[in-house]
């Protein structure tokens, strides 16, 4: 029952985890989790017992990363890069677990070298995954993303393998150069054969399954799932790298030639990506948040009981990330120098700020964590000959320390030194907007049923009227916000009016004039607000309200008569004519912006107008020939709402097209929260 207690509790945190990396896009989501870990160790008052296998932590949580991580690269990039990719991957490996180990060993002779050989190995691997979820606020070459994702590929690798060494050495006692060469060499290549062969075994068999017709997009992504986790068995079983042997298989399957693209291999492909990009997220989030559940219990008895005093402790923590700076700095400016000689035909390019700073960005883009935390809590309590493993606890306090500050030097330090660069203001929402506004489009055509098919097209025309405006309009979200702000003041005069002169009855008017003061309540907290927890209210209240709303329209529907709809009908075309007439000589204002914005929202009243006035909604002539016919209120209502239907769906795809632009980092926070509150602003009147 507690570790089904603990499961929940980590997915719990996870959850949490991703709802709060919106809310603060300038502190990484790997800080975030490990700050969740920590509140709920101190909440839980007493340390949590995470008490994991050494090899069950590194298959359930490593291998599957690995394997995604490889099925993902780039390869041409890769091979183009594979010099530079191999000298990060392995030679700097080795070169912080000897600097690491020896300068450690000499301040602190009490851990042995071997000891501190493994506990470099472990501080050898990068998190590219780390660097993702930096706030999306820096800007890396192609270069310095590709030898990243490509070193973080391999160097889990090489330092596995160097630790597992390392370990055997400190915990036997003995260390032989020549047999741990062979050793290596052995567990080296014979893990990338292995792989290479269970990757082929894999896929002939994954062809033999869809070749009998077995096969569905389940048994496609379980099989996938499945994959890495008996690659990575079987590779020990053989006293080979498992590790290795998930990389090898990994790249593999994706490099062999795929099958023709069909309808159903994309819908298998979608599976499977949403499927590991869920399982990638979880593993990753559930080592964070392990680490900061473990911080309390790792750190506390050490700092306060531990064999070290707590002031070297501290400075230790300090000299090891200085140490694994340091080292990987003066690779990375060495490495680049010889790259730049080589790309220059033999001329030194001299090394000036500018290949400094390109390769400290390189250097501290590159934190430690989710593997590095793995290695170290796989470190043995007991040698060989039962005594209890030296400095264990000190061990994995100082890899705790160094991956906390890594991340904060990649979190604080990097975007300074690699902004995004900034673009003219309204560019990029506008660019933005479109590309929403056409992936839109893209799925509701791909959703689209012979029962849609008539609304569906209806709500595309409206979607397609938009993006020829905005690809033509120049106009600034806080422009957009002022004209619509505007425009209620002249629709809430209008109304006022018509009830002044008993145009209007008084339900009606409060009706219409609650739905102007929503809306001119959202474009104050938009043009106002300041924190992204405001956004998420927003969205709440505006779902409340709309479900208030229909709530009330349902009640009313069974009183309400076809000269009610009309009169609201008739009531709304006028809105819109008001709307227009105000805007209209507003397009040839001198200012180009403004310009651009009115005709860009008469635009959007001239579309809502047209299906107003269409036969669907609209009595009159047409509405009267309809009015023969059997059930044709009932036909005009189920019309409007198909369209409302899919108007609400399409609302829901741009603010999940938004979401994925500034995951993938596309947008920054300030333009996607002004992409939302226009969809918001739409779901206040959908429907109505």
């Amino acid at each position: 029952m507690e570790m089904l207690e603990l499961v929940l509790l980590l997915l719990g945190a996870v959850l949490v985890s991703s709802v709060l990396d919106q809310m603060m896009p300038r502190v990484s989501l790997p800080l975030v989790q490990i700050a969740l870990g920590i509140v709920i160790a101190v909440i839980a008052g007493t340390p949590l017992q995470v008490n994991m296998d050494p090899e069950l932590f590194l298959v359930l949580f490593i291998a599957p990363l690995l394997f995604d991580e490889a099925r993902h690269a780039n390869k041409r990039a890769l091979w183009q890069n594979k010099g530079a990719i191999l000298s990060l991957a392995v030679g700097l490996v080795l070169a912080t677990v000897l600097v690491v180990g020896f300068v450690l060993h000499w301040i602190e002779p009490s851990i042995p070298l071997a000891a501190a050989f493994a506990i470099g190995a472990a501080l050898g691997p990068t998190d590219a995954v780390a660097v993702t979820a930096l706030g999306k606020d820096i800007s890396l070459t192609k270069r310095q993303k590709t030898l990243l994702s490509g070193e973080a590929l391999i160097n889990d690798a090489s330092g596995v393998v160097s630790f597992q060494f390392a370990i055997a050495a400190a915990v036997t006692g003995t260390f032989s150069l020549l047999e741990a060469t062979a050793t290596f060499l052995a567990s080296f290549f014979g893990g990338i054969a292995l792989g290479l062969v269970l990757g082929l075994v894999a896929t002939f068999a994954l062809r033999f399954i869809r070749s009998r017709g077995f096969e569905s997009a389940t048994v496609h992504v379980v099989f996938e799932v499945f994959t890495p986790f008996i690659v990575f068995l079987v590779a020990e079983s053989f006293h080979v790298s498992g590790i290795l042997a998930v990389v090898a298989a990994g790249l593999l399957m994706t490099l062999l030639p795929q099958r023709r693209a069909t309808g159903a291999s994309a819908r298998l492909q979608i599976a499977s990506e949403t499927v590991w990009e869920t399982l990638v997220f979880v593993v990753n989030g559930v080592v964070f948040v392990l680490l900061g559940l473990q911080l309390p219990k790792i750190l506390m008895p050490t700092w306060d009981h531990g064999q070290m005093p707590r002031l070297e402790l501290a400075g230790l923590v300090v000299l090891v990330t200085a140490l694994v700076v340091g080292v990987r700095f003066l690779w990375v400016f060495a490495m680049e120098a010889m790259e730049k000689d080589r790309a220059g035909g033999g001329r030194r390019a001299g090394l000036g700020k500018a290949q400094a700073k390109s390769a400290l960005v390189t250097t501290l883009a590159g934190p430690k964590g989710a593997v590095t935390l793995s290695i170290a809590m796989t470190i043995p309590f007991l040698l060989s000959s039962g005594e209890a493993f030296p400095h264990r606890s000190a061990l994995i306090f100082i890899a705790s320390g160094v991956i906390l500050c890594t991340l904060l030097l990649a979190n604080f330090v990097v975007p300074l030194l690699a902004p995004t660069p900034e673009t003219p203001d309204g560019e990029e929402g506008n660019a933005a907007s479109v590309d929403v506004l056409e992936a839109v489009v893209r799925e509701l055509k791909a959703q689209q049923t012979p029962q849609t098919a008539v609304a569906t097209a209806f709500v595309v025309r409206q979607y397609e009227e938009r993006i020829k405006r905005l690809r033509r309009q120049n106009t600034s979200a806080p422009c957009l916000v002022e004209l619509r702000a505007h425009v209620l003041e002249q629709q809430r005069a209008l109304l006022e009016a018509r009830r002044a002169e008993g145009l209007l009855d008084e339900d009606e008017a409060q009706r219409h004039l609650g739905i102007v003061d929503r809306s001119q309540k959202l474009l104050l907290r938009a043009h106002t607000r300041h924190a992204t927890f405001g956004e998420a209210w927003g969205k709440a209240k505006v779902a409340f309200m709309r479900f208030m709303r229909n709530l009330t329209r349902t009640a009313q529907q069974v009183q309400a008569d076809e000269t009610e709809r009309e009169r609201d009908r008739q009531v709304r075309v006028e809105l819109e004519k008001c709307a227009i007439a105000y805007l209209e000589p507003k397009t040839r204002d001198a200012d180009a912006e403004v310009a651009e914005g009115a005709a860009m929202l008469i635009a959007e009243s001239r579309a809502t107008l047209a299906a107003l006035e269409s036969p669907i909604w609209r009595g009159g002539k047409d509405g009267g020939a309809l009015a023969g016919m059997a059930g044709v209120a009932a036909a005009r209502e189920s019309a409007k709402a198909g369209i409302a239907d899919v108007e609400a769906e399409a609302l829901r795809l741009e603010l999940d097209e938004i979401q994925r632009m500034r995951e993938s980092g596309r947008i920054d926070r300030a333009t996607a929260s002004n992409l939302r509150e226009e969809v918001y602003l739409l779901q206040m009147t959908t429907g109505d």
